[in-house]
């Protein structure tokens, strides 16, 4: 008993007091890298933001159809985004916007604002301390990065804990010359920043929000209208790279996965059921919880002639959603071949 009374006090002697525990460094700073933009030809308001901060997505981006768009980050102000927004609605340019919000915060000089209308004029305020804490050597986060913007037409790129300055530069050339949709042009830029050392402290969330107005003429025929066309997040990349999550995602959005199935079933008419196969695994990749892309792709091994791997697909299919699978695949033409298949008859029953 003596003995293992010995044990126990060295065991708690053993343990360190929460004082001895070191603190984690409680960096509250998004020291980020954003873009905001305006189409003219679209009307589309966009915000791009990556930061090595838990959901900066949720915190930098702030944008209204017809008016303008905001990123707030360092120490991102989240009062910026509505304020410069219901400034920007009384008239006021960006930059009279970012000078009045700016003016009328005291803790100011921790944070970065840019602001964008639909003139396409941008203004942009980086605080003293935002600049002089990437140069302050007893800052061991932040010692040696940079903090600043570049500016171009209908577009502002900004950041700060940056590898250096070619960060916005590489992001402002990158969105200049990238062709497509504004969520395409903006992730360009978001990945051309990387390319050249993004923020100093790594990766680790990311988001693009992209909006425009209504139209006003199809707005009660067309009732999918949204004034978001683009909003995602992705707040915790558990890979460290949230734009491979953030451009799957926005190939979703965009329907690529249904464009792919459908290049799928005309190379699938036309013969080429290897060239078929092939875009439809694509299809899966971007979006692996859809059913249907599983479905038509056990149409495609059971036009190739594949009968098991067919039938592996489309057990998956019906997994995901049994009741419109099984009814599918029991009146499907396609699978004419593996109706009289044990397996097909398990799988799909009677159709219910």
């Amino acid at each position: 008993m003596k003995a293992l009374s010995i044990v126990l006090l060295l065991l708690v002697l053993s343990v360190p007091s929460l004082a001895q525990i070191p603190t984690p460094i409680n960096d509250p700073f998004y020291s980020t890298f954003s873009i905001i933009a305006y189409d003219p030809a679209t009307k589309e308001l966009g915000v791009g933001v990556q930061s090595r901060a838990f959901s900066s997505g949720g915190a930098v981006p702030y944008a209204k159809p017809g008016v303008g768009a905001v990123a707030t980050q360092a120490s991102a102000n989240r009062q910026y985004g509505p304020k410069a927004i219901a400034l920007l609605e009384q008239g006021l340019s960006p930059a009279e916007v970012v000078k009045r919000i700016t003016d009328e915060f005291e803790g100011r000089d921790t944070t970065q604002v840019a602001v964008i209308d639909t003139k396409g004029r941008s203004a942009v305020y980086t605080g003293k301390n935002v600049i002089d804490r990437n140069h302050n050597p007893q800052d061991l986060v932040h010692f040696g990065g940079y903090a600043g913007h570049v500016t171009g037409t209908n577009f502002s790129a900004q950041g700060n804990t940056l590898a250096s300055e070619e960060v916005v530069k590489a992001m402002a050339a990158a969105y200049e010359s990238t062709k497509g949709t504004m969520a395409e042009r903006l992730l360009a830029a978001l990945d051309a920043g990387q390319s050249k050392g993004g923020d100093t402290r790594g990766m680790q969330s990311a988001g693009l929000l992209v909006v425009r107005p209504l139209d006003a003429s199809n707005a009660t025929e067309n009732r999918s209208q949204v004034e978001r066309v683009i909003d995602l997040r992705v707040d915790d990349a558990i890979t460290g790279n949230p734009f491979k999550e953030l451009r799957r995602l926005l190939n979703i959005q965009m329907r690529v996965p249904a464009a792919l199935t459908a290049e799928s079933d005309k190379l699938a008419k036309e013969g080429k059921f290897e060239q078929a196969i092939a875009q439809q695994k694509k299809a899966i990749e971007i979006d692996p919880n859809r059913e249907g892309l599983y479905y038509a792709l056990a149409q495609r091994y059971a036009q190739a002639g594949d009968t098991a791997k067919a039938l592996e697909q489309l057990e998956k299919a019906i997994k995901i959603h049994p009741v419109s699978m099984k009814r599918d695949a029991a009146a499907d033409p396609l699978f004419a071949k593996l109706k009289d298949s044990a397996k097909f008859k398990q799988l799909v029953g009677n159709g219910k």
